[in-house]
């Protein structure tokens, strides 16, 4: 027998000896992307300047990338990961019922941190479907940048056009319906619909900023043209979808 073929034949029946058994996988890599409703709106921009205002468009979408780790036993998961959230960018203008007084491009993100578990439904060797629960400290950042029209200068004399940022943080709630299949001898993929609920109440300004009502400094709350503080609501259903990679 030729030594030299020994290595070769050994690497192959370890290569071979691996037959993917999903209830018997303790440990993965994953991540995913989702999409879905958001109820923000126009609330990145609500009371800024005067309540006889109103804005076009609305912010209408969630997306969401997310990564992590997994470790599961017989009949239950657990996830550790870090989602990054960009609702779709508002470019907007507000008018008085009159005239334009001026543009806004109103952009969101955030990251949350996470942990969850999964309690499996059905399984066997090569899928298992589960329903899931999931809980992070959120924390967002929002940039408001604002352009006036000529009338919006007669309209708000002094005031130029600005940069407002700020920035809040929030409890993040998930649940979920999934699927988990076998994709390779390491791989599956994965599929959620489910709902998520986030609220941000606690914006404050994250630097110096002359805005519609006068001067703000960093830290101090962003409140509406009432004095209300102004919210977020992230809250609305996605859909995820992913890859798992086990070791």
């Amino acid at each position: 027998m030729k030594f030299w073929l020994l290595p070769l034949l050994l690497l192959t029946s370890t290569a071979q000896a691996r037959v993917f058994n999903i209830q018997k996988e303790t440990f993965a890599a994953y991540f995913l992307v989702s999409g879905g409703g958001s109820a923000i709106g126009t609330e990145g921009l609500d009371g800024e300047a005067s309540s006889g205002i109103n804005y076009s468009g609305g912010v209408n979408y969630n997306y969401s990338g997310e990564f992590g780790f997994l470790y599961s036993v017989r009949y239950l998961n657990f996830r550790f990961g870090f989602e990054i959230l960009k609702p779709s960018t508002l470019d907007s203008t507000a008018n008085n019922g009159t005239a334009d007084l001026y543009s806004a491009n109103s952009q969101i993100l955030g990251y949350v941190p996470k942990v969850g578990v999964e309690v499996n439904l059905q399984s066997t060797a090569s899928y298992r479907s589960f329903i899931s629960a999931t809980a992070g400290l959120a924390s967002v950042t929002m940039k408001n940048a604002y352009t006036l029209t000529a009338d919006g200068q007669t309209a708000f004399p002094g005031v130029a056009d600005h940069t407002a940022e700020s920035k809040g943080s929030g409890t993040s709630l998930q649940a979920s319906l999934g699927y988990e299949g076998n994709l390779s001898d390491t791989t599956t993929i994965l599929v959620e619909f489910g709902y998520r609920q986030l609220k941000i109440d606690n914006l404050k300004y994250s630097k110096d900023v002359t805005t519609f009502s006068g001067a703000k400094s960093s830290g101090d709350a962003v409140l509406n043209t009432s004095g209300e503080q102004r919210e977020l609501d992230f809250s609305g259903g996605f859909i995820s979808l992913g890859f798992r990679f086990y070791m």
